[in-house]
C-alpha cells in the first residue's frame, strides 16, 4: 500500500533542489512583480466567488452548464464594473474562471470590432453600453455553410435607398450564422459580417451591428430565428451557448454598418477602405490571445503532470538516480524515468517559449493598431501573417501537448479530476476557430511568396522576419550552405541554432516560390493549382512558426540580462542559467522532431544528427532537479488547477479518493436503476441464498 505522507515528502523534497529563485522566474515570465501581484489579486477574486466553484462542474447537463454559464457571465461583468478593471485584468479573471463564457466574444471581438472598425460618433453611440453592459454583442462571421471564405459568405446586406436602411438576409438555410459564441443565449446584439449589395453590385462582406434581442424582454426581434446549437465534442465549451441566427429580410439603420474604412453614404454611393485588409484587425487580435492562451493551457498541463509524476512511484529501477537520502526501498519517482523526461522536460520548455511568443505577439498588435489609427499600413501584412502562422502552430502544440500530459500520467490521467480532461476539451476547437490550424497556414505561405519577390526585387524592402530569404538569393552558395557545428557543444550557440531554422525557413519557401511559378503564378494560378501546394503551405508556415518562437525566446533571454532593458524583463544569473537550457532545449528539440526538414538537403551531416540528439538528452537530464521549480514558477494556484493529482501539496491519492466521493452515484446506499432494471435480473430465476 502507498504511503500516503510519502507524497508529499517526495514533492516537497523535489523543491530543495531547485537551483534557481521561483518568485524571481515568476516575475520573469509575467513582466515584473508588480503583474505577478495583480494578476494574484484577480485571481483570489474569482475564487472568493461561490459562482466560480468548480466542484460540480462535471455532473452538469448541457442545458444546466448553459445556465451556469449566464451566472457566472453575469458576475463576472458585475465584478469587473465593481472594481473598475481594466482589459487586461478581464483577461486574467477569464483565466482564473478556466472555461468559456457566453459574455467571452462581448470583450473579445464585439467591443473591439466596433473600436477599430466604427467611425468616432458609432463608437461614441455603442462602446459606453457595451462596457456597461447595458447591452451585450457578439461576433457572427461563420456560417453553417461557410466559415473562413469570407468572399463565399452567403448573408446579405442590401441597402434600401428609400428607408435609409440596410435588410439583413440569410439567402438560405446555410446562410444561418453559426457557432457563434454567445447567440444562442445570451447576446443582445451582434457584429454581423455579411455581403455588401448595393444596387445589385456585390461589394464584398462588411461588418454591421445587428440587434438581435429586445432589451425589454430579451425575445429575438421579428425577422430574426435565433437558439443553441447543441452539445460540442468532449463536453468543451459547455458552459457556452453557441448559437444561430436566421434572418429574414431584417432591417437595421444604415448607421449599423461600421464604417471608418468603408463608407456607404445616404445616397447609397460606396467608398472603399484605402486597404483591402483593414478590417483584419479584430482577427489579428483573437489570433494573438490565442498564442498566449496557449502558453498559460501548457504551462498548466505541464505543472500537473509534473507533480504527479514526482509523487507516483512505479517499479524498481536500480541503475535510475532513485534519491538515495530518501527511504531506498521505496519504489522509484516515475519523473526520473529517462523516457518520462524526454516527454516531459521539452514541453516544460515549450511552455516557457510560448510566454515569451505571446508576449511579443501582443506587442506587435498593439503597435499594428497605434499605427492604423494613424493611417501607418506599413505592418498589417506581417502581422496578419505572423499571427495566422503562430496561432495555427502554437494551438496544434497546445492541444497535443495537453494530450500527452495525460498520457504520461497513466491510468489515472483518464480521471476528470486531474483538471486535464477539461481544459483539453478547451484547447481542442482552437486547432478550427480563428481559422482551422491547416487552411490558415495558407496565409504566411502566401505572404512569403509575396516576400520571396521583393527580395529578388528590391532585397532592401523585405520585412523584418522575412528576412532569412535573402540567404537563399544567390542559389549556387545557398546550396553549398551547411551546418557549422563541429563538436557537440556547438549546438547550444544561438547563432547556430537561428541558422539553422533561417536556412531550412529559407529553402522551405524557395521551393514553394519555384513550384508556383512553374504553375504560372500566384495570381493566375487556378484554385486547384494552389490547393495542390497547401502542404508545402502547411511545412513552411510552420517552420517559420518555429524559427520565430526560437528566435523570441532568445530574444527574452537576452533582454533579461541586459542592464539596460527594462526592469520588469530582468532575471537572476541562476534564472538565466536555467532558461538558457530551457532555450536550447526547445531549440534542438524542435529540429530534432522535424530532423526530415533540416537534413534533406545535406545542411546536416549524419554525425551532426547524432549529436544533435546526444544533446537533446543531455539537456534534458540536466533540467531533472529544476522541473518542479519551474513548474511552481508558472504560479498557479490550486484553484485554478483544480487537479486532484496536480495539487500543490502532493497529496494526490487523498485528494483523487475524496473526489470520488463527491460522484452523484455515491451518494446513496442502492444506485438508481435497481428496482427497474438490476433487481428484476437477478431475481428472473427466483431467489437464491448465497
Amino acid at each position: 500500500m502507498a504511503d500516503l505522507s510519502q507524497n508529499k515528502k517526495d514533492l516537497a523534497h523535489a523543491r530543495t533542489k531547485t537551483s534557481f529563485d521561483i518568485t524571481d522566474m515568476t516575475n520573469y515570465l509575467y513582466g515584473g512583480v508588480d503583474n505577478v501581484e495583480q494578476r494574484r489579486y484577480i485571481i483570489d477574486l474569482i475564487a472568493r466567488e461561490p459562482v466560480f466553484n468548480k466542484d460540480d462542474w462535471g455532473w452538469l447537463n448541457h442545458t444546466d452548464a448553459v445556465k451556469r454559464g449566464i451566472a457566472m457571465s453575469a458576475r463576472l461583468a458585475e465584478i469587473k464594473m465593481e472594481h473598475e478593471l481594466n482589459d487586461l485584468d478581464f483577461a486574467t479573471m477569464v483565466e482564473a474562471i478556466d472555461d468559456t463564457l457566453p459574455i467571452l466574444l462581448h470583450n473579445g471581438a464585439f467591443i473591439p470590432v466596433i473600436n477599430s472598425q466604427g467611425t468616432d460618433e458609432q463608437i461614441e453611440k455603442w462602446i459606453p453600453l457595451a462596457e456597461n453592459y447595458q447591452i451585450i454583442g457578439c461576433y457572427a462571421q461563420t456560417e453553417l455553410g461557410h466559415g473562413s471564405n469570407l468572399s463565399r459568405l452567403e448573408t446579405t446586406a442590401t441597402f434600401v435607398k428609400e428607408t435609409d436602411e440596410w435588410e439583413i438576409n440569410s439567402t438560405s438555410f446555410t446562410a444561418a450564422k453559426w457557432w457563434i459564441g454567445g447567440l444562442g443565449a445570451m447576446c443582445t446584439h451582434a457584429v454581423v459580417q455579411a455581403k455588401l449589395i448595393i444596387d445589385g453590385t456585390d461589394h464584398g462582406a462588411h461588418v454591421f451591428v445587428v440587434p438581435i434581442r429586445s432589451l425589454e424582454d430579451h425575445k429575438p426581434f421579428p425577422g430574426i430565428q435565433v437558439g443553441d446549437i447543441g452539445p460540442k465534442a468532449y463536453g468543451g465549451f459547455n458552459k457556452m451557448e453557441n448559437g444561430f441566427a436566421r434572418f429574414d429580410k431584417y432591417r437595421v439603420p444604415r448607421e449599423n454598418m461600421l464604417m471608418r474604412f468603408s463608407k456607404v453614404s445616404r445616397e447609397g454611393i460606396y467608398t472603399k477602405p484605402p486597404h483591402a485588409k483593414l478590417s483584419y484587425g479584430s482577427m489579428v487580435l483573437l489570433r494573438s490571445v490565442l498564442i498566449r492562451q496557449m502558453a498559460l493551457y501548457l504551462s498548466r498541463a505541464t505543472t500537473i503532470s509534473t507533480r504527479y509524476l514526482t509523487v507516483r512511484r512505479q517499479f524498481n529501477n536500480p541503475t535510475n538516480r532513485n534519491d538515495a537520502d530518501l527511504n531506498p526501498g521505496l519504489e522509484t519517482q516515475v519523473i526520473n524515468y529517462p523516457m518520462v523526461q524526454n516527454r516531459l522536460f521539452p514541453m516544460i520548455a515549450q511552455s516557457y517559449a510560448l510566454f515569451a511568443a505571446g508576449s511579443q505577439m501582443m506587442e506587435m498588435y498593439i503597435n499594428l493598431m497605434t499605427g492604423l489609427t494613424s493611417g501607418n499600413l506599413d505592418s498589417l501584412a506581417e502581422v496578419h501573417a505572423m499571427s495566422s502562422s503562430l496561432k495555427s502552430y502554437c494551438t496544434t502544440i497546445g492541444a497535443a501537448g495537453a494530450e500527452d500530459c495525460r498520457k504520461l500520467m497513466g491510468g489515472h490521467g483518464y480521471s476528470y479530476f486531474t483538471g486535464l480532461a477539461h481544459m483539453f476539451a478547451s484547447i481542442v476547437p482552437s486547432n478550427t476557430y480563428e481559422g482551422d490550424n491547416y487552411v490558415l497556414t495558407q496565409q504566411m505561405a502566401r505572404y512569403l511568396l509575396k516576400e520571396v519577390k521583393t527580395a529578388r526585387t528590391t532585397p532592401e524592402k523585405v520585412t523584418p522576419f522575412s528576412r532569412y530569404l535573402l540567404l537563399a538569393l544567390n542559389r549556387d552558395s545557398f546550396s553549398r550552405t551547411t551546418c557549422s557545428v563541429a563538436r557537440p557543444e556547438d549546438w547550444l550557440k544561438p547563432e547556430i541554432q537561428l541558422a539553422a531554422f533561417e536556412h531550412r525557413c529559407a529553402r522551405l519557401a524557395m521551393e514553394l516560390s519555384d513550384a508556383v511559378e512553374a504553375g504560372g503564378g500566384l495570381e493566375s494560378s487556378s484554385s486547384k493549382t494552389w490547393s495542390d501546394h497547401n502542404i508545402e503551405c502547411y511545412r513552411v508556415s510552420h517552420a517559420h512558426a518555429q524559427y520565430v518562437l526560437v528566435l523570441w525566446f532568445i530574444q527574452s533571454i537576452r533582454a533579461a540580462q541586459d542592464p539596460e532593458s527594462d526592469e520588469s524583463r530582468r532575471a537572476q544569473p541562476e534564472s538565466i542559467k536555467v532558461l538558457e537550457k530551457l532555450s536550447n532545449l526547445h531549440a534542438l528539440h524542435t529540429i530534432q522532431t522535424n530532423l526530415a526538414d533540416f537534413a534533406e538537403d545535406a545542411y546536416f551531416s549524419p554525425s551532426q544528427c547524432l549529436s544533435l540528439r546526444a544533446q537533446v538528452k543531455s539537456l534534458v537530464a540536466s533540467l531533472a532537479d529544476d522541473v518542479v521549480g519551474l513548474v511552481d514558477a508558472f504560479d498557479h494556484p490550486d484553484f485554478l488547477l483544480s487537479s486532484a493529482l496536480g495539487a500543490s501539496d502532493g497529496d494526490a491519492y487523498k485528494r483523487l479518493w475524496d473526489k470520488a466521493q463527491s460522484e452523484p452515484l455515491n451518494q446513496r446506499e442502492v444506485c438508481d436503476g435497481y428496482q427497474e432494471y438490476i433487481r428484476p435480473l437477478l431475481k428472473k430465476h427466483g431467489d437464491i441464498k448465497m
